[in-house]
């Protein structure tokens, strides 16, 4: 128990530490700019519509209810969900913190290692904690599957604005591609991870936030760059048909359907 006792408080203090830093960069306390303003500087075709960002409230919400889900299962963990996930989480919430913090700094390189380390430890807790691959209770939906999930399908995402944000920064030529051209072909290799995810692991929600992106991002180029916007339509309509098609053929393994037949635990 001592050992999970670790693990937890672990895992609890490197996520408030990264929340105080996210809310420390917003705030202008490492520096006189903001992620969005370098976000800004260093703008993409594939960049979402700003609202699209407000998904951070729900990633670090998801997050919270992680860890504390963790706490009830210090005594009684019967699944060994703490010791798979390790430190893996800690991980990622170092990784994120130090990201924020290069990013303002414009330090996008480093950056570019940071985001990719913190892709590659939620690729890991969903492959030890078993994410969607077996029919579990309500709990384990709420609060094990749903935070990796979720925060997985931003991060995807995160990870290809990144890599082209640094590109910018870097003068790359793209490949002597319009940008039009290299915006759509980063917008099919998002979707094709995305149908991946349904198809082989069944995580819809983590293609929902691709979803979730590719709209924002046909938001944001609808008057500007019709092909890029059009692309984006088309992925989401994809998308949709896949998740759908997905959740019916599932149907009686839905929350929904476990809410009514009451299976919390």
């Amino acid at each position: 128990m001592k050992k999970n006792i670790t693990l937890v408080f672990l895992n609890t203090a490197s996520l408030l530490a990264m929340l105080f830093i996210n809310y420390a960069s917003n705030a202008r306390l490492f520096s006189e700019v903001t992620v969005a303003d370098i976000s800004h500087k260093y703008d993409t075709l594939f960049a979402p519509a700003n609202y699209a960002f407000i998904i951070w409230g729900l990633i670090f919400l998801l997050n919270l209810g992680f860890v504390i889900y963790q706490w009830t299962l210090i005594k009684n963990d019967p699944k060994q969900y703490i010791r798979r996930t390790g430190a893996w989480f800690l991980i990622s919430n170092i990784a994120n913190a130090l990201w924020v913090y290069c990013w303002v700094h414009e330090w996008l390189g480093y950056c570019v290692m940071l985001i990719l380390i913190l892709l590659f430890s939620l690729i890991v807790l969903t492959v030890k904690l078993e994410l969607e691959l077996y029919d579990e209770p309500l709990s384990t939906i709420f609060f094990v599957w749903w935070p990796i999930s979720v925060y997985l399908g931003w991060v995807m995402v995160a990870m290809i604005a990144c890599i082209a944000s640094w590109l910018i920064y870097s003068g790359w030529n793209n490949f002597n591609l319009d940008p039009a051209a290299w915006t759509i072909t980063m917008l099919v290799t998002a979707l094709l991870l995305n149908i991946f995810l349904i198809q082989i692991r069944n995580m819809r929600e983590s293609a929902g936030v691709g979803l979730w992106a590719f709209i924002a991002i046909a938001v944001r180029q609808f008057d500007q760059h019709a092909s890029i916007a059009f692309t984006a339509v088309i992925a989401s309509l994809i998308l949709i048909i896949l998740i759908a098609r997905h959740g019916y053929r599932n149907r009686l393994y839905l929350p929904f359907a476990k809410i009514k037949r009451g299976e919390w635990k």
